[in-house]
């Protein structure tokens, strides 16, 4: 079941503003007769892990289906090998979705999403040495789960240059204050602010209602989301999401301004299109899987954009 188009109110309180399908439909719209698979956006992932490969295969599916002209899927340097039979997060990716590109090589790349299915505690130097060179660099970067830490930490020692959006669970939320070394704020939407501020990035703080804070002080608010999303994988699904719309919106991504922002507020808005599209028509909806949103989101494009 998609969204209701309700008239609701623009803003929900003087700073927070709701984010619509109107505000979100520009963002989604098709390709042009000119357009090829560069010029709609390449999306590299490093992402998955020995231990949870699958998160890479959700964020490549979640990326294909949002629409990005090309997904190439960067190998992490790992000193683990797969336990229990399971396959690298590379042969796992190519599997699912064979049109991914398995490649070190990222000229091409217009944009980066890291850390989905990964664990600090089991990255090697040489791992942590390229997530730092992407850091480093100036293509967007989407940085969830296991990378959070470690943008955090480049962010306070080093000047940034990549624009960055952050997009934790209020767990991990909890955890990037503590790294910051800095009281939370009470207030969600304050403490998303302060972090943005803070760190010259975008947060995405998920939850029920997705709070999303840009560095010039835009705040933005998503949902209620449907409850059905409460179900492991999501959260690497909407880092696929807002991947493949900040490569195919590179261009217009800046260090310090609010699209990245209004990139992960349609992001959000998708998200929970899919998953309503998923869960069926019927009053209380029905069990997803995360694999079932990602699969839902041309539908809940077209449900935007219509």
């Amino acid at each position: 079941m998609l969204p209701h188009r309700g008239r609701e109110g623009a803003h929900v309180s003087d700073a927070v503003s709701r984010w619509q399908p109107s505000n979100a439909a520009s963002f989604l719209l098709p390709p042009g007769t000119h357009d090829h698979k560069y010029s709609r956006g390449v999306l590299g992932l490093r992402t998955g892990s020995v231990t949870y490969p699958g998160a890479a295969v959700l964020g490549a599916e979640a990326a294909w289906r949002t629409g990005v002209g090309l997904v190439q899927f960067v190998p992490q340097i790992d000193a683990n090998a797969p336990k229990f039979g399971l396959p690298t997060p590379a042969a796992a990716v190519l599997a699912a979705r064979p049109e991914t590109v398995i490649s070190r090589a990222d000229r091409k790349l217009t944009a980066w999403l890291i850390g989905s299915g990964t664990d600090p505690a089991e990255r090697s130097p040489a791992e942590t040495a390229e997530l730092l060179a992407v850091l480093a660099g100036s293509r967007p970067v989407v940085a969830d789960a296991g990378a959070l830490e470690l943008c955090v930490r480049t962010r306070l020692s080093a000047s940034p240059k990549a624009p960055l959006a952050l997009t934790p669970h209020a767990g991990e939320f909890a955890a990037v204050w503590r790294a910051l070394g800095r009281p939370q704020p009470a207030d969600n939407s304050e403490a998303a602010a302060a972090l943005a501020l803070a760190l010259s990035c975008t947060v995405v703080l998920k939850g029920p209602v997705t709070l999303i804070a840009a560095p010039d002080g835009t705040l933005l608010r998503v949902g209620p989301a449907t409850p059905w999303l409460a179900t492991a994988g999501t959260g690497d699904v909407l880092a696929g999401i807002l991947g493949a719309l900040a490569a195919r919106h590179a261009a217009d991504i800046t260090l310090t301004g609010r699209r990245f922002a209004e990139l992960a507020a349609t992001a959000a808005l998708l998200h929970d299109a899919a998953a309503r599209s998923a869960a069926g028509t019927s009053s209380q909806g029905r069990p997803i899987t995360a694999l079932d949103v990602a699969e839902h989101l041309p539908a809940a494009i077209d449900f935007i954009t219509s």
